[in-house]
């Protein structure tokens, strides 16, 4: 059995925070499979790490509504 390595692109940044505003900023990103070009946007960590699981579980990625 070969060996596979799966490469991610996984980016991060806040969105509302500013100055004058009262609330915390909340966390965004983003992640790529590179192979297949499939890109995620996600605002909980366990979308992303379901994501991930996807590739990991039987070689394949499951459907998701929100990957494209």
């Amino acid at each position: 059995m070969g060996r596979r390595k799966d490469v991610f692109l996984v980016n991060l940044w806040r969105e509302g925070a500013g100055q004058g505003q009262p609330r915390a900023a909340d966390w965004r990103g983003s992640v790529e499979h590179v192979q297949s070009r499939r890109r995620l946007y996600f605002t909980d960590l366990i979308e992303l790490v379901t994501f991930l699981a996807g590739y990991t579980n039987a070689g394949h990625v499951e459907s998701d509504e929100h990957a494209t």
